[in-house]
This record gives structure tokens, sequence and C-alpha cells, in this order.
């Protein structure tokens, strides 16, 4: 049983609230008795590995003996929702006697706090004999929780306790939890799930059409200090229609200013031609090829960027969509060639996700079919929104054709340019005991993944691969299904099985 009220979301592959999906108990046996003049061995230990919603229990107990301190119970808890120690909080651990045992009222004893990060130490004396059952139940700002351990039996002498073996050991890969809890580490379970076969491939993060602009300089000529003072910089907002900057033409013919000064020349030719028209001296025909003439250089002024009434004989660029400045490349005060990039605008709410398909995986896609996809630096599995389109032109140095999806909401997390892995369906569904993606090491073309044993404990599993979807992969072999695997800090549970368990050093509590 366990109680989780006000935790944050545990991990997606945690069981069953309460469900202890892992346990290890060793009882260590007396010998028969020490040789003449060698120490008397100790009290043997019992070891106990249980998961809930919440945390982790990973303890170490002498076998309790009636009315003796045997020795402290090393107690780790550990927060599943960030993979953390139990930094603060108190622990009550209850002794409740079994009704068919011989034992007295039960006993509890509260820890109220861990000695250090992650573990409290306790050193329960029990003043009668008997099987009881034990609780421990946390209370703390990062987890509330509760583990049951298998019954615990109180010995009514020292004589009774079971004695350590010499030369007993638990296998495996030895990774401690102080190792655990400095570095970037994570269990998942292996569970029963379908899982949709892919292909992987590589793929770019693109703007959708629409979506990016480059702003250039028409003409050549200055930009004033003074007017570009406010000029937009990277990352700043911008609607469409705000002027992104204010040049000065230089006087070049067929420029800016020409034809500026061109327009202004017809439209003083319009108005004599008006009024000549009114009082019978010209023709229609000359009214209406001035009025045309004026249209011809308005369109083109316009088309250059200026706004034909101000009269100051400044070109205003404006930003042609709503969106961000993602590149500027504009110094106010400087000089500017005709047909620079000045600012690049893009809509960052929506991404698309370019991927290079072989034909004959692109040939099987479905209008309602998704992709998975992680960009370049980021172990982040993303999910497209739809697929947009597949390409029907070979590229004929690689072989593949162009696959488009919706990437979703870029929401920042997701820039134009970046390189990215894709994972496409194209089979059928297959279910099975399936892991994470990232549970899967290769060492030297084999895969493997290590699976925790006991909360100190790992072993080297090679694993017969299934179907993969990008994100969870089917283990036909070398998992079973609620056992926990390492999704992260895999490697260095390798290191140390590599090292002979010197890399994960000692215990010193």
């Amino acid at each position: 049983m366990s109680s989780a009220e006000g935790r944050g979301a545990r991990p997606a592959t945690v069981g069953p609230r309460a469900a202890i999906v892992g346990l290890a108990v060793t009882w260590l046996m007396a010998c028969a008795g020490p040789p003449p003049g060698a120490e008397e061995p100790g009290i043997a230990s019992v070891v106990v590995t249980q998961w809930n919603d919440s945390t982790e229990l990973f303890l170490e107990y002498p076998h309790p003996v009636a009315g003796e301190h045997t020795g402290n119970w090393a107690i780790h808890l550990t927060d599943l929702s960030e993979f953390e120690p139990i930094r603060s909080g108190v622990l009550t651990v209850r002794f409740t006697p079994d009704p068919s045992s011989s034992g007295g009222a039960g006993e509890t004893f509260t820890v109220g706090a861990p000695a250090r990060d992650g573990i409290f130490l306790l050193d329960p004396l029990v003043t009668r004999a008997g099987t009881y059952s034990v609780t421990l139940e946390l209370v703390s700002p990062q987890a509330v929780s509760r583990h049951d351990l298998p019954a615990v039996r109180v010995h009514a002498s020292l004589d009774e306790a079971p004695r350590e073996e010499e030369g007993a050991a638990d296998g495996g890969i030895a990774f401690l939890k102080e190792q655990q809890w400095v570095i970037p580490f994570a269990v998942a379970a292996a569970e029963e799930r379908e899982v949709r076969r892919s292909v992987t491939a590589p793929a770019e993060i693109v703007p959708p059409d629409g979506a990016l602009f480059h702003v250039s300089a028409p003409v050549s000529g200055i930009a004033p200090a003074e007017a570009n003072r406010d000029a937009p910089s990277v990352g700043q907002r911008v609607e469409a229609g705000d002027v992104l900057a204010v040049l000065a033409p230089t006087t070049d013919e067929g420029g800016f200013a020409d034809v500026r000064a061109r327009v202004e020349r017809l439209e003083r030719e319009v108005e004599r031609s008006e009024r000549l028209y009114a009082a019978g001296a010209v023709p229609l025909r000359r009214l209406e090829d001035a009025r045309r003439e004026l249209g011809v250089a308005q369109a083109e002024l316009e088309a250059m960027g200026g706004d034909g009434g101000d009269g100051d004989f400044l070109l205003r660029l404006r930003a042609p969509i709503t969106g961000v400045i993602a590149e500027r490349d504009f110094v106010p005060g400087g000089r500017v060639a005709a047909g620079l990039p000045l600012f690049t605008v893009v809509d960052p709410g929506t991404a698309w996700l370019r991927v290079q398909l072989p034909t004959g995986p692109a040939a099987t896609l479905t209008p309602g079919g998704r992709a998975r996809f992680t960009v370049e630096g980021s172990g982040v599995v993303h999910e497209t929104a739809r697929l947009l389109s597949i390409g029907s032109v070979l590229d004929p140095r690689t072989r593949t054709v162009p696959v488009v999806y919706e990437a979703g909401q870029a929401g920042g997390r997701l820039t134009f340019g970046q390189m990215a892995t894709a994972h496409v369906p194209v089979g059928e569904v297959e279910r099975g005991v399936a892991i994470p993606e990232s549970a899967v090491l290769d060492e030297n073309g084999t895969p493997v993944a290590y699976v925790q044993t006991g909360g100190e404990s790992f072993e080297r599993r090679v694993l017969t691969e299934g179907a993969s979807d990008g994100a969870f992969v089917l283990a036909r072999g070398g998992v079973s299904a609620g056992e926990w695997v390492v999704v992260t800090g895999a490697y260095q549970v390798r290191l140390a099985g590599l090292s002979g368990n010197e890399f994960a050093g000692g215990h010193a509590h």
C-alpha cells in the first residue's frame, strides 16, 4: 500500500498503485561454528527492494533479536518522480505482531530526518520475540509513501539469529545509491504494450509555407541612426506592417529617389491636365495618359517600399508577417546595398518535419499516420500532428523522397534548420514486453539492457529486439514483464560492471 497525495506525476512506466514490482530478500544461515581462534561471524542481514507509486525502498537490516540492538537499519528512499534522494521528512516504522505469533504489543519508532540525503538510520529495539508485520510510512515535502515489508522474525536470543556466511555475495553489478543519486539516473518497468514497427530516417525541422520571410533592401542607401534607433532586435516580436528599418536611398538612376521625384512630377502633371481639360483646352485622352503614367510610377515606388505621401524621401521597410525577428544584419547609421538581407522574420507557432524516406516505406504511409522524432542534442521524443505530403520526385543522390509532417506547436522547443532523427511507422502493430528505447545500449553491435535486480545490484542482459516505434522497443528475449531497466545512467552502470564493481566504491552508513 502507498499514498501519493499531493505528488507530481510519477513516471509513466510505474505499475499499479502500491504494487511491489521487485523484491529481493536474502537470508544467510548460521555457520556450524567458527574454527578455533577465528572471529565470531556477525548477524546476517536481510536485503529488501520495493517500488510503489511514489518511492523506491532499498533496505538492509540485521536480523532483529528481542531486547537487543543488533545494528542500524539502512533505509534508502528515492523519490521516483525525479529519481532523487528523499532529503527531508519524518519516517515512522511500526512493528505489528502477527496474531498467530507469540509476540507481544506492537512497537513504533520515529526517525525525524534522514541521517544524510536519502538514508534514514534506525536501530530498533523490539522487546518481545515473534513474527511482525512492519510498515514504513514517510511524510516528506517530496513524497507521502508507505512500504510494507515481508514478515519480519524477531529472534528470542542472539544464538538463534542467523549468522553471516563466509564468502556470501549477491553477485551482479554493484552500483550504490550514493552513485545513483549524484548522476542523471532513472529506471522504468518493462511492461506489455502495443508497438508499431517503424523505420528510422534523417529529417529536418523546416518552416511551414509562408512562415519565414527575408526582408531585403530594395535599393542602396544609408540607414539614418536617429530614424533607426528603435529597430527591432533578434527575438523581438513584430506585427505585420511594423516598420523594421528606415533607409535614405542614394541618388542612382532609376533608384528610389529618382522614382520618387518622377511620382511628384507626374502628380503635378495630372493636376495641370485636369485644369486644362476642365477649361476645354486639352482632350480627355491627354488627361487619361497622365493618370496612367502616374499610376505606373506610384506602383513602382510602392514596390520599393515607399508610401508616396510623406515628402521626406525615406524608404520604410515593413514586417511582411506577424512573428519574431530570427536574424538581423543591419546597423543603424551604416550603408546597405541593394538586395542585402536585413531581417529574417519567422512565425514560430508551428513547424514542419521533412523526412527523407526511401520509396518503399513511403508507399505504405497512410494519411492519418504520425511519426516520432528527436532533434539533435536532445533525447526528448516528440510526436508529429499529421502527415501533410509525400513527395513524388526521387532525389537521385539519396534515392529518397521528401515526406512532410506537421510537427505540432513548436513553442520555442524546435528551431528551424535543426537536424532530426525520425521514426516513421510502416508496419503492423505488434504486442509484447516493451522497454523504452533509451534503455538499449549498443555494445559492439549487440543490443543490451541493464536490469535492476535490487536497490544497488544490476544485471547485464543481451536483448532479442522486436518492433520499435522510436519510443519503445519490444524485447523478445532478455527482459521479462515487471523487471526494471535503467533508462538513464545505463552507461555508468556498464562502467561499474567493466571495472569489477570497483567503480561503485562502498557503503559508509
